[in-house]
């Protein structure tokens, strides 16, 4: 069974959630994400697990510069040029919207397509797609444990 935690309830019972693996895994989830063993990885790699200065002082798990051609969650101002979110979980909120929009616009329906394409044009490194497989591989049991 997997955990869930009702992120529509509202911003005080959101705030209030600790930014930590199990609740970045259900709140992935609870977005419906596709690919999500993917995106927890991503979130990880970008974030330094959590201690990077984007994620410390930007709330921002994923390395994201405010988009001009699509919705997002992100503040009005922008920190050394990057996206600043109110709370991490509007950094995963964003990220949906990422998702959504680049997935509407081309055919990817599995996760090595998915890989692929972050690998070409998200990425600012040539190995990102085997750091991202790393980080999955070395959390594997962990996010297993979360779906029981």
């Amino acid at each position: 069974m997997l955990l869930s935690f009702n992120i529509a309830e509202g911003n005080k019972k959101q705030n209030d959630l600790p930014l930590n693996k199990k609740n970045l895994w259900v709140v992935i989830n609870d977005l419906e994400i596709k690919f999500p063993e993917i995106v927890f990885a991503q979130a990880l790699l970008e974030s330094g697990d959590f201690k990077s200065d984007l994620a410390r002082n930007n709330n921002n798990l994923f390395g994201m510069k405010k988009p001009i051609k699509r919705p997002t969650t992100a503040e009005e101002k922008t920190r050394r040029g990057y996206a600043v979110y109110d709370h991490w979980i509007e950094s995963i909120k964003d990220y949906k919207l990422y998702q959504d929009f680049i997935l509407g616009r081309r055919k990817i329906v599995n996760q090595h397509q998915y890989v692929s394409y972050l690998n070409r044009t998200y990425a600012e490194i040539n190995d990102y797609s085997k750091r991202v497989h790393r980080v999955l591989t070395e959390h594997k049991l962990l996010i297993q444990s979360y779906e029981l």
